[in-house]
């Protein structure tokens, strides 16, 4: 699975979450890493600095119960394109 993070390589150093329409913030989970390359390239031509970082599947519930965040994993293909509201994102910062 992949995330993005602030650092790469590094969950702790904060996690990309996107908002919903109800200002909930969900941490977005690839299975595919081109699936997270695609969409980190789209943030980056918002001028957002984040990175492409790897996680062992079973720790997403374990990180987002650490968050106290919902979570959603991009399947293979699936499409997922940031809203402009992806200009303000979360960057969560935590201790695991």
């Amino acid at each position: 699975m992949y995330l993005l993070t602030k650092i790469q390589g590094k969950v702790d150093s904060g996690v990309y979450a996107s908002v919903d329409d109800e200002g909930t913030a969900i941490v977005q989970f690839f299975v595919e890493k081109d699936d997270a390359i695609s969409y980190n390239t789209m943030l980056e031509a918002l001028d957002q600095d984040i990175h492409v970082t790897e996680i062992d599947e079973d720790m997403t519930e374990k990180l987002c119960s650490v968050l106290g965040n919902a979570y959603t994993v991009i399947e293979s293909g699936d499409v997922v394109i940031p809203k402009m509201e992806a200009l303000q994102h979360l960057a969560m910062e935590f201790d695991l």
